[in-house]
């Protein structure tokens, strides 16, 4: 792609290989014709060495030494956006775009969610329906902020923070973030467990062991491409959804006029509802998701330009949108079966129970209310629900992992790693607790992803928010970045307080020496805590990646940066400095010199 006045928007970028054979050259604006060394070597005029990882971040083998075709066309899915100054919706065009967002929204539907719709619909029948409805609302700001980060800079997330933060940060983040990944996949083992149990019979134990085979199917279908995986994955969520229309089918007593109030009229009628509200917020906005949206953004590839951006930006958040709106369905459909039928239960003692366990005794109240059909949908849709998160929280880890450390392992390697770390826990809880303590995991595993998320939605805004990361052209401005900025906030302080309310709330916490010593442990590290937010708040963009936008948007750029380094002065010699630790994570500095 020639820069500059030559540069045509939609073009593709023109690469060359270094004679050296360590990477590829991208051309800048200069004049080629003016350059006085043209030849192939990392130092030629006018030209910036492409160290990328590529579109392709399925692709477990890719290197710096890649085809140059593959450095932008090796994406998974080739998408022809058309006439860039044409803003008519192609639904042609759309389609090529499905599938990232199906992916994504499976954290919408994983079995943490539906253990917080039948606690709302249990308690406070349809009174909570609208924290559904503005949390996948807030939701999906948030997933634009992921697709906006990515087609930017043609980085993850994970990726940029490599980039802004120091060594020690990085890997602490990145431990933090490994934490947060192994705490989702303990709904989904617990999940999967309790699906078998009601399918097949299995006992909890035997379903625990059989989770890891999850691992095998992950190894299946990464083989058939991400067309494949992505049609998997929706079929999925289609299973969940025709289940939970069935479960609908059966209540014959659903309150039209009250399901439209509770979706509408915000209200929290007590402190219970206030933390299943919270509940609900924090089972929605999962951390691991964010890194997950932004790596499978690129996996779709289009022609560079602004306006070619901005058209796919805009294909990228119609098609999240439409993937939520489901989500949103399936959430709700919980929550009404819940608040219509479970309400019929008059006994104490079993309501109690039906509140403590819901995941566990759903079923079998649905079996006695509606019949043994309604008690199979359940099952399949939570066995659903538990093997699709499993998959998507594979590949979230995969790019953590390469992101932050720059460390590629095998998907399947992988996936059996973040299980067999989940299955540790749940195996003792239920071979010492039982079944009957086997939930709670669930609740401390959203405490743990409460505690993570504020560590990945920061930095994403702040990428954001900085003309630095992701330029003029798709940076958060005014109402936007005032809105963004509230709505991060009561996020981030949703999930603080259900955080505090989850600890201060627990039977361990109490008047006895060890309760006493807990509590203490308890506020010493919410202080650390606090304080660790606030630096992360504090702390500057350091980064300046104005030459990689220009060239992303076609933009007139002579000036190349190191993205690590602005303090870097420019001269008129021809001067490349390549900085390159023993991570390999520095990028290549040019600095180009007039034609003499």
């Amino acid at each position: 792609m020639m820069l500059g006045g030559d540069e045509r928007e939609g073009s593709l970028p023109r690469f060359e290989r270094t004679s050296s054979g360590g990477g590829y050259e991208l051309y800048s604006s200069n004049n080629d014709d003016d350059n006085t060394n043209t030849n192939n070597n990392t130092n030629g005029g006018g030209r910036m060495p492409f160290r990328d990882v590529g579109s392709n971040v399925f692709d477990q083998d890719y290197s710096d030494d890649e085809d140059v075709d593959k450095l932008n066309a090796n994406a998974d899915v080739q998408v022809d956006l058309g006439d860039v100054n044409d803003d008519a919706f192609d639904w042609k065009t759309f389609w090529k775009f499905v599938g990232p967002g199906f992916l994504m929204c499976i954290a919408y539907v994983d079995p943490g969610n539906f253990e917080s719709d039948l606690q709302a619909g249990l308690q406070f029948n349809y009174k909570l329906l609208w924290v559904l409805v503005w949390a996948t609302i807030a939701g999906l700001h948030i997933q634009s902020l992921c697709v906006r980060l990515a087609l930017s800079t043609g980085w993850h997330l994970a990726r940029c923070y490599r980039e802004e933060y120091d060594k020690k940060v990085v890997r602490a983040l990145w431990v933090v973030s490994e934490l947060g990944i192994i705490a989702s996949d303990v709904p989904e083992v617990i999940g999967t467990a309790l699906a078998l149990k009601l399918i097949f019979g299995f006992p909890t134990v035997v379903g625990v062991f059989l989770t890891s085979l999850s691992t095998f199917v992950f190894l299946g279908l990464q083989h058939f491409g991400v067309r494949k995986l992505e049609a998997f994955m929706g079929s999925l969520v289609a299973i969940m959804s025709l289940c939970y229309l069935g479960e609908l089918v059966y209540c014959d007593d659903v309150h039209v006029g009250e399901v439209i109030a509770g979706a509408s009229i915000p209200r929290i009628p007590s402190t219970t509802a206030l933390f299943i509200a919270v509940s609900l917020l924090g089972a929605v906005v999962m951390p691991h998701n964010l890194f997950l949206h932004s790596a499978l953004v690129l996996t779709r590839g289009y022609q560079l330009g602004e306006k070619s951006l901005k058209k796919a930006f805009k294909y990228n958040v119609v098609e999240s949108g439409m993937a939520l709106t489901v989500t949103l369905f399936i959430n709700f459909a919980v929550v009404i079966v819940a608040a219509t039928e479970m309400q019929k239960i008059t006994d104490p003692a079993e309501r109690a129970e039906m509140i403590d366990k819901p995941l566990q005794n759903a079923p079998k109240m649905l079996n006695k209310l509606l019949g043994s059909a309604a008690k199979g949908l359940f099952a399949v849709a939570l066995l659903a629900s538990g093997q699709s998160s499993t998959i998507t929280g594979t590949y979230a880890g995969q790019y953590v992992m390469d992101g932050f450390l720059k460390l590629r392992v095998h998907p399947g390697l992988r996936a059996f790693l973040t299980r067999a770390c989940a299955i540790v826990p749940s195996l003792t809880v239920v071979l010492i607790a039982g079944d009957e303590d086997a939930e709670t995991l669930i609740v401390v595993s959203s405490a743990i992803l409460s505690i993570q998320l504020p560590f990945a939605l920061i930095p994403l805004v702040k990428f954001c928010s900085s003309s630095r990361i992701v330029g003029e052209a798709f940076v958060l401005k005014g109402r936007a970045l005032k809105a963004t900025n509230v709505l991060s906030g009561v996020i981030v302080c949703a999930n603080v307080s259900l955080l505090l309310m989850t600890l201060f709330t627990s039977r361990y916490v109490n008047a006895s020496f060890g309760g006493i010593v807990l509590g203490m442990t308890a506020v010493l590290f919410i202080v650390g805590y606090c304080y660790c937010i606030y630096w992360l708040l504090d702390q500057p963009v350091r980064q300046n990646l104005k030459s990689r936008i220009d060239q992303r948007l076609g933009l007139e750029s002579s000036n190349f940066y190191n993205d690590n380094d602005n303090n870097n002065n420019m001269n008129n010699n021809i001067e490349e400095e390549e900085e390159d630790d023993d991570e390999g994570d520095q990028v290549a500095m040019l600095r180009t010199q007039p034609s003499s």
